[in-house]
């Protein structure tokens, strides 16, 4: 066993170039993933569509998840500590932004849902154990789909004290900057009449890139920086005088949060 582990990391170090390694870590994570979800599923079946089930995955995740090499620190995360709705609004920029989020879920995030798009539904058991765990899943082809399911939504923040995160850009992005945020967050923290909250991830790209053009592909170790803001209070605010406000007032702080953090490589810091 001891050789094998040896021929492993010599390959890993001294044989494999940025790219193959990235696809062996990719591959690698992409299928514990799978696998954990078909294990998950009997015992979502116990208490179905139940938020509290990501935070049940993400429990039995945290350590197999640390072997990726991606360390984080928790900038000011005592703001989820009130346990009260709301609604959480994060820059998305990878599919390694699962493993953030299960770092923080169990001591920051808990009882919380996530809004997710249609298609990864059918995205094998990942998606059919997501539908267990409680996720809403969306179809932003549909208005009129889509409407109901944010209603349907609402009514569940309001009678569970639910939370709801959500990518408000709506797709995954590695730019220097954010894409412009689509309404539909700040539109339902209006109508409940909840903050929103806030949290920006520092950049991958110190330790992590997939640039298909550039060829660019790599995987690094590193401690990714995560930043939860001020909530900011919906109390009083209404569609019309300040939807469109309130989106362009929480992009701009996430957008200033995001060039003050950073992402470094091999750093040991813990959360504070």
């Amino acid at each position: 066993m001891i050789l094998i582990s040896v021929i492993v990391y010599l390959i890993v170090r001294y044989v494999l170039n940025e790219r193959q390694l990235y696809k062996l870590k990719y591959t690698l994570y992409a299928s514990l993933v799978m696998f954990y979800a078909i294990i998950l599923q009997p015992i979502y079946l116990l208490r179905p569509r139940n938020p509290y089930n990501i935070r049940l995955a993400a429990i039995g995740l945290n350590p197999l998840l640390r072997l990726f090499g991606i360390k984080y620190r928790v900038e000011n995360g005592h703001v989820l500590e009130n346990n009260k709705p709301c609604v959480i609004v994060a820059n998305h920029q990878s599919s390694l932004d699962f493993i953030g989020m299960m770092h923080i879920w169990p001591k920051y995030v808990r009882y919380c849902t996530i809004l997710a798009k249609r298609e990864l539904m059918f995205a094998g058991p990942f998606g059919s154990s997501s539908w267990l765990a409680g996720v809403e899943f969306i179809d932003r082809k549909n208005r009129e789909r889509s409407t109901e399911t944010m209603r349907q939504i609402m009514e569940k923040i309001k009678n569970k004290s639910l939370r709801l995160w959500i990518f408000p850009e709506g797709t995954r992005n590695m730019s220097e900057t954010f894409l412009p945020f689509k309404l539909g967050a700040f539109r339902l923290a209006i109508e409940a009449q909840i903050p929103i909250v806030p949290i920006v991830f520092s950049s991958y790209k110190p330790i992590y890139n997939v640039d298909k053009s550039n060829k660019s592909y790599y995987w690094n170790s590193g401690c990714v920086t995560i930043k939860c803001l001020e909530p900011i209070d919906t109390t009083g605010m209404t569609l019309d005088n300040d939807l469109q406000r309130l989106t362009e007032m929480t992009r701009k702080r996430m957008v200033d949060a995001y060039l003050t953090i950073q992402t470094t490589m091999n750093n040991d810091k813990k959360d504070k």
